[in-house]
């Protein structure tokens, strides 16, 4: 009987308990509960206090994987190409060859047009010369070119140009000593030839370069007879080419930054973000950059997109993993650079930004953007920020 009493006694006793759970709780209750939350906010530098600084500078790289070579001249700049062409001659043909037995009676050179910087009227030529030192590609540039041998009796002529293409014949003489290189590489030299614009051009032509699938690299037609016997048409092969460009850092006006591809130019950007609170979460960082179109100089097929890096050092250019895409949506470059701000604020060390267009080589698009420095703060250089903190009473 007894135990009987205390059951129904602690059954009464869990059925209370359990309704005063399911209760919803005061409004005490949840204040209490909302001091231990964590709350989103945004920083945005556009609003909130922030420095920031902006410089552009030049930097020489190789141009050797350019979709393009480049030759002609636009106000300051002076773009010029290196080419190389080979032959994969039959056994045959090549006895002939090193016997003296073969001729070549003509020899020209199809280059087709890809892009064009700036004026698509404006007149370019230019002279096609001998070289006679090593270079490579893939480590030539234009500094390098003060150490270039070559001639300069300019071995091309009979220049065919249309809207498409440049055809110009070149020396048979040449051609020949180059079948004979492919030959017998103890027989002649073949360290290919020098195209430099002439003094008159006015306008910078991007021929298609060799790539792996390009098909419509630079293509060099031989005819060649062997007295008596036969007269054929054979083709050479382009094995390397490389634009060098010449031209100063570009001079924009006060509040302006820039980027500018073959040239190449790029600009550091950094933010000081120590005003963002300690123990935070980042969730976004977004990077927007304004446009500023009357110092901007674009050429056909441009490709309207900028790249950001991450710098690891504060002396150097020096960048560190993936860069991040910037698009363009009026009038502005956007792009989520989460992983970076994330970086700074783990390490508690920033070193800013790199920005470069987003094909360095290809071309010389000048993209000139409004700076830290510009004289209105909504159009400067914007970081926005979205973070999560824990919420204090």
């Amino acid at each position: 009987m007894k135990i009987h009493f205390i059951l129904q006694l602690l059954l009464l006793f869990l059925s209370i308990l359990f309704l005063s759970c399911t209760d919803e709780p005061s409004s005490l209750g949840i204040t209490q509960i909302e001091s231990d939350f964590i709350i989103v906010k945004t920083f945005d530098s556009s609003i909130d206090t922030i420095v920031q600084n902006s410089n552009y500078l030049k930097r020489v790289v190789p141009l050797g994987n350019s979709d393009w070579i480049l030759v002609g001249r636009y106000q300051d700049i002076k773009a010029s190409t290196l080419m190389k062409f080979v032959f994969g001659l039959p056994d045959t043909l090549r006895e002939d060859v090193l016997d003296d037995s073969i001729n070549v009676t003509d020899a020209w050179i199809d280059l087709r047009n890809r892009y064009v910087y700036t004026d698509t009227l404006a007149a370019m030529n230019f002279s096609v010369h001998k070289v006679n030192s090593l270079w490579s590609p893939l480590a030539f540039t234009i500094d390098s070119l003060p150490n270039l041998d070559y001639d300069v009796t300019d071995i091309s002529s009979e220049f065919s140009i249309d809207d498409t293409s440049y055809s110009f014949d070149i020396d048979e003489s040449l051609v020949l000593s180059w079948m004979k290189n492919s030959s017998d590489i103890n027989v002649e030299e073949n360290f290919g030839i020098y195209l430099e614009p002439t003094m008159s051009s006015t306008k910078v032509i991007g021929f298609q370069a060799l790539t792996p699938i390009s098909s419509q690299a630079a293509k060099l037609t031989v005819v060649i007879e062997k007295p008596g016997v036969y007269i054929d048409t054979i083709s050479g092969f382009i094995a390397a080419d490389v634009s060098l460009v010449d031209a100063p850092v570009p001079t924009l006006p006060s509040g302006i930054m820039g980027v500018q591809s073959g040239v190449t130019i790029k600009s550091r950007l950094s933010f000081d973000i120590d005003a963002l609170p300690l123990g935070i979460v980042i969730n976004k960082a977004e990077l927007i950059l304004t446009s500023d179109t009357i110092n901007s100089i674009r050429g056909s097929s441009s490709n309207n997109s900028l790249l950001v890096y991450y710098l690891r050092s504060a002396d150097s250019l020096n960048s560190e993993g993936s860069p991040v895409f910037l698009s363009l949506s009026n009038n502005k470059f956007s792009g989520d650079i989460t992983t970076f701000v994330r970086t700074w604020v783990s390490r508690k060390q920033n070193y800013g930004l790199l920005i470069q267009p987003g094909n360095q080589l290809n071309g010389l698009d000048l993209f000139a953007l409004k700076a830290s420095d510009f004289s209105e703060n909504a159009e400067r250089p914007r970081l926005r920020v979205t973070y999560t903190i824990k919420k204090t009473l």
